[in-house]
């Protein structure tokens, strides 16, 4: 999104320009090219075996109501709006947490659980109206946790964060985020300047260097799910994903740094070990989520390089895209979480992921 102005400062450079910007100038991060190459033939390997694609994008247990477009949409609003900041505090001992058939799921995958139980017991959660309005009580009843006595993080800025969003899509989009989509004309790009201008909250831009730079990770997961969600098709037919980055986060750099793409000098490494919290913007957090954000798009460029071109994902664009390589490494680690929770990642209490 860029905005008119003289200053550095008042023009916002997109997610990947971003990214460029700020590694010109890292002072803590680098990125490991043999490293990166390596793990962009495991992905393309795991491409063309077919072990990950644009279908099941979301697990079917956690996944959105069935059957209907408008409330599939406004279930991943709704969970786009509330995925940030599932990391548990050393104090508190365990992940928040949610039972479902029989499963035990944690984190984000525990919100979209919570959100499924609280559609099963006749709540209306689904209804901007209602999420406008939710009161903390009843916030804290639908996402308490079933297996533990831990709490989802930041449940106020949640409540801000929903009643804004909620009065916002029922003030200007009729309470349905379906017809934002309509306005972007088919345009994923277009769709997350779109939402990053009408909701503050998705608003993920930062300081860097004099430089307004932004990663609209949670605006860009938003697109990418319904995108992901309906296959490319209907409601879901967006015609430039290629455009989109990765969702800079706190995991996926955890998965890159353990891999060795991501390499961090010894001041910093000294930080994620002794488990400070990092604020939002520092220099820092800023490298990291931009070190993730050009390694996931040079792993993309490398790995098309292998992948026949009878391997596209339909959407128009390359065979592979940034958004599926996040998705691929987040459920990597998710299935592999003893081995990635060795390397310690960066901890940032935010709103924006």
């Amino acid at each position: 999104m860029t905005h008119s102005g003289n200053t550095n400062e008042e023009c916002c450079l997109t997610p990947l320009d971003s990214a460029r910007f700020i590694m010109e100038r890292a002072r803590h991060v680098s990125i490991n090219i043999p490293s990166l190459q390596k793990l962009a033939i495991m992905i393309s390997s795991a491409m063309m075996d077919g072990e990950f694609t644009q279908e099941d994008w979301i697990g079917s247990d956690v996944g959105p109501p069935k059957g209907n477009d408008q409330s599939t949409i406004d279930w991943i609003f709704l969970t786009s709006t509330l995925n940030f900041s599932f990391w548990t505090d050393d104090n508190e001992k365990e992940t928040y947490a949610k039972k479902y058939k029989n499963k035990i799921y944690y984190g984000y995958e525990a919100l979209c659980v919570a959100i499924n139980q609280a559609l099963d017991n006749g709540i209306d959660i689904l209804n901007a109206e209602y999420y406008s309005r939710i009161t903390i009580d009843q916030l804290e009843d639908i996402f308490r946790s079933t297996e533990n006595s831990s709490k989802l993080p930041m449940l106020t800025e949640r409540l801000n964060v929903l009643h804004d969003t909620g009065s916002i899509l029922i003030k200007e989009y009729g309470g349905h985020f379906a017809r934002c989509i309509e306005q972007s004309g088919g345009s994923a790009v277009d769709l997350v300047e779109l939402i990053v201008e009408k909701f503050p909250s998705y608003r993920d831009e930062s300081v860097y260097d004099g430089q307004r730079v932004s990663f609209y990770k949670r605006a860009q997961i938003l697109v990418s799910d319904i995108w992901g969600c309906f296959n490319g098709h209907g409601l879901g037919h967006l015609t430039d994903m290629d455009g989109l980055t990765m969702f800079a986060d706190y995991r996926v750099p955890q998965v890159l740094s353990h891999e060795g793409v991501l390499v961090y000098s010894p001041q910093l490494k000294a930080r994620l070990e002794r488990k400070e919290e990092i604020p939002f913007g520092d220099a820092d957090e800023c490298e990291i989520r931009a070190a993730s954000i050009l390694a996931v798009h040079l792993i993309v460029n490398q790995a098309n390089e292998k992948i026949p071109l009878e391997k596209d994902t339909g959407d128009g664009g390359q065979r592979l895209n940034a958004p599926l390589v996040d998705v691929y490494l987040w459920r990597k680690r998710r299935q592999q979480s003893q081995v990635y929770e060795q390397t310690p990642f960066h901890r940032t209490r935010s709103i924006f992921y």
